[in-house]
């Protein structure tokens, strides 16, 4: 009996009863609405399709002519041998944002030109004092037979001409690769308080500063991620020259801390002469030096901010006149790990 009612009996025909009294009230309830949607849908095409052409003509006119039209003055820039940042301000405030953001980007790129060629005219003019030395040397040394005093002399000279053109190039190189980013040098992470501190030590050591006095204070440890010869780099070069402008009896200090921000701040003090406030914008110029050139080559600082500026961090100088200069490094400090 169970296997009847299984397969035939009442069940199923009420099953199908129902689902057939559903579909005919979906069927009553929703046919106006179909029918409503069958005769007004035409209509509704005929209103919307007009709408949406000159929606899309409207758009066009406002923001595709125009920015096409940018987008061709902006690539003409190309071909023009000194670009200049004159893209007209015209159409909607939009568009002009955009060319104002072009024309930006164009004096940026010019300003940087100017620095480039400024940089390559300085290079060339600091080749050519220890290329016409040896130059001169030579010819001497090629007229007639030289004295021993005299050919000693000669020597000297080319020694230090070749020295300074090998310590020209080297840094030359050193700074292209560091304002290039360093991209395929590996880093790691630094403990620049330990740099420091053996830093300090090897200057005390320096024969070139024997009446100098370094310190250093500071956080005991303060990583950061780099490459560590570029750090070492960075902490020698500003040494170096705070040692210099110290001279004989001066002090340098060297702090390195742990600040707020998940930053690391070095800061490298002398009690030099100081810097003139028309000098203090220029320190990190390339090739600027008060030192004369037969004491520095002017890359020095040059090539610490390209290093710190490599590593996300940033570099500032300060000084009140007769009261020494500082030299302050941030970095951003090594996640913890």
């Amino acid at each position: 009996m169970g296997d009847g009612r299984a397969q035939g009996g009442p069940l199923p025909f009420f099953r199908s009863l129902r689902f057939r009294v559903t579909a005919l009230v979906v069927a009553v309830l929703f046919a106006p609405t179909l029918l409503y949607l069958r005769i007004e849908l035409p209509r509704l095409v005929a209103i919307t399709l007009p709408l949406s052409l000159l929606l899309a003509l409207w758009l066009t006119s406002r923001f595709v002519r125009p920015l096409e039209a940018l987008r061709r003055r902006a690539l003409a820039k190309i071909h023009e041998p000194t670009p200049s940042a004159d893209l007209p301000l015209q159409g909607s405030a939009e568009m002009q944002d955009v060319a104002a953001a072009f024309n930006a980007l164009l004096s940026a790129l010019a300003e940087r030109r100017k620095a480039n060629e400024a940089f390559v005219a300085d290079l060339v003019h600091e080749f050519k004092n220890p290329v016409a030395t040896i130059r001169g040397c030579a010819d001497a040394l090629a007229e007639a037979p030289a004295e021993r005093e005299r050919a000693a002399r000669l020597s000297r000279l080319l020694k230090e001409s070749s020295h300074r053109l090998d310590t020209l190039v080297s840094q030359f190189l050193e700074l292209a690769r560091a304002e290039a980013g360093m991209l395929h040098e590996a880093r790691e992470r630094v403990d620049v308080a330990a740099l420091a501190r053996g830093l300090v030590v090897a200057m005390a050591d320096d024969e070139r500063f024997a009446r100098v006095r370094f310190t250093v204070s500071g956080a005991s440890s303060a990583r950061v991620v780099g490459v560590a010869d570029r750090f070492e780099s960075v902490l020698r070069n500003l040494l170096e020259n705070a040692a210099s402008f110290s001279g004989d009896g001066g002090k340098v200090h060297v702090s390195v801390d742990v600040v707020e921000g998940g930053r690391v701040e070095i800061r490298v003090s002398d009690t030099g002469p100081g810097i003139s406030a028309e000098d203090l914008p220029r320190v990190f110029d390339r090739f600027f030096t008060t030192r004369g050139r037969e004491q520095g080559s002017g890359l020095g600082l040059a090539l610490v901010r390209a290093i710190v500026e490599a590593h996300g961090g940033a570099v500032s100088a300060a000084s009140n006149p007769g009261r020494g200069a500082t030299f302050a490094v941030e970095l951003p400090l090594a996640p913890a790990g």
